[in-house]
């Protein structure tokens, strides 16, 4: 089953990718609750050029997906396969991955109370992922199923090395 999250139209994402080309900042207009309690229906986000590579767990990126494309936070990336995942704050389910060059930018800050938030400090960060941790115990426990599995596995042929 494919994950229910807000998209914007694909039109959108090239004008925002056009804009970020140039260097400049680009704002929209945050749709959905997917990503709440941080940020909320109808909310301006600004967004910022960003490589991929310099993309880190924690950050919240607008991506293009099927659909169009998604405001979430990174919630892990593989390096080798050049993928990320994504997932909303407010989501039960992660995103599916999707490849480092699907980032069209990074959210940097939030226009709250007419003055803009900054959404991309360490410590927001770290609360991001708290949050995506705690509003997603199954995709916790899943990979902490796949960690133990991966132990047993290691365990069992080092036994057999001996």
């Amino acid at each position: 089953m494919t994950p229910w999250f807000p998209t914007y139209h694909a039109a959108l994402c090239d004008a925002v990718a056009e804009g970020l080309e140039s260097g400049a900042a680009v704002r929209v207009r945050a749709g959905g609750a997917s990503m709440r309690p941080l940020l909320r229906d109808g909310e301006e986000v600004r967004i910022v050029p960003a490589r991929a590579e310099a993309i880190r767990v924690g950050d919240i990126v607008l991506v293009r997906t099927k659909g169009g494309a998604a405001l979430h936070r990174v919630i892990a990336i593989d390096a080798r396969a050049a993928t990320l995942r994504t997932k909303g704050d407010g989501e039960r389910m992660a995103d599916g991955a999707l490849p480092l060059g699907a980032v069209v930018g990074r959210a940097d800050a939030v226009l709250r109370h007419g003055r803009w938030v900054p959404l991309d400090t360490p410590v927001r960060r770290l609360l991001g992922r708290a949050v995506c941790g705690l509003l997603s115990p199954r995709d916790s426990l899943r990979a902490a199923a796949r960690a133990l599995i991966r132990a047993k596995a290691a365990l069992s042929t080092n036994r057999g090395a001996d």
